[in-house]
């Protein structure tokens, strides 16, 4: 959730100690980029181009660098900042998987 919009946020926000790398896709376009946050509730990406918009549903696979893991997880878009180099979206999640364990961890190694 974009703090800009005037709601407050759910959950706090993690900023990873090491890069995560992300792939996103919908059934129409894929592309790539990083984590520049997580949280219980959603993430913060920078991706290579803006082709996700408000209300898509992704499916990411994420993949942290220490130690290597690869974490599936899907989440739909709430926000949107193409006008950033590189453009940002935020995403709530929308299903409770193994993404939540991480967010913990990221800060702590």
């Amino acid at each position: 959730m974009d703090a800009s919009d005037g709601r407050r946020r759910r959950s706090e926000r993690r900023v990873p100690a090491h890069r995560v790398a992300v792939s996103a896709e919908t059934e129409d376009a894929r592309t790539s980029g990083e984590a520049v946050n997580l949280s219980a509730g959603g993430a913060c990406l920078a991706l290579d181009d803006g082709v996700f918009g408000v209300g898509d549903q992704l499916i990411l696979s994420m993949q942290f660098a220490r130690p290597k893991q690869r974490v599936a997880a899907t989440g739909r878009v709430v926000w949107t900042a193409f006008d950033r180099t590189p453009p940002r979206c935020g995403l709530e999640w929308t299903h409770g998987g193994p993404q939540r364990g991480w967010i913990g961890w990221l800060t702590r190694v």
